[in-house]
């Protein structure tokens, strides 16, 4: 299941009149994180070998050893192939992250941002988009 809520925060902080429209320039729209339902452990190794069965193939078929890919792209892949499994990609984003890291730990993949390689250690601190390709330990199967 997945969760969400969207609020409408004015900057005055007074409700409108219920007939009153309110101008763009007045509201700004805070979305909460999205979060996957608590699953069992079978269900998180499932998700495990999915993506990274579907992160393998992506790296698979790049055609240099420096070119990347985007994590948003295996959770695009497993909703494609899986919509009833795996309805919201974006809900997917952390946990497909999370794998990725793993994989890192490992030495199977590599995460760059501004086409820099990124380590571990700065995970926590990282901030906008990163970038994912095959690492020392990259095995295709």
């Amino acid at each position: 299941m997945v969760t969400t809520r969207s609020t409408v925060k004015h900057h005055s902080q007074v409700d409108p009149p219920k007939n009153a429209s309110i101008p763009k320039s007045s509201t700004t729209r805070v979305t909460s994180t999205k979060h996957l339902k608590s699953t069992s452990s079978s269900d998180n190794h499932k998700l495990t070998t999915e993506v990274k069965q579907k992160m393998n193939e992506l790296l698979s078929k790049l055609t240099s050893s420096s070119s990347t890919i985007c994590p948003s792209q295996i959770a695009r892949g497993l909703n494609k192939e899986s919509p009833a499994r795996y309805p919201d990609w974006r809900a997917m984003m952390n946990p497909v992250r999370d794998i990725v890291w793993e994989e890192v730990m490992k030495g199977a993949v590599e995460v760059t941002q501004g086409g820099e390689v990124r380590t571990l250690e700065e995970r926590e601190v990282l901030k906008g988009p990163i970038r994912v390709r095959r690492g020392e330990n990259w095995d295709s199967g």
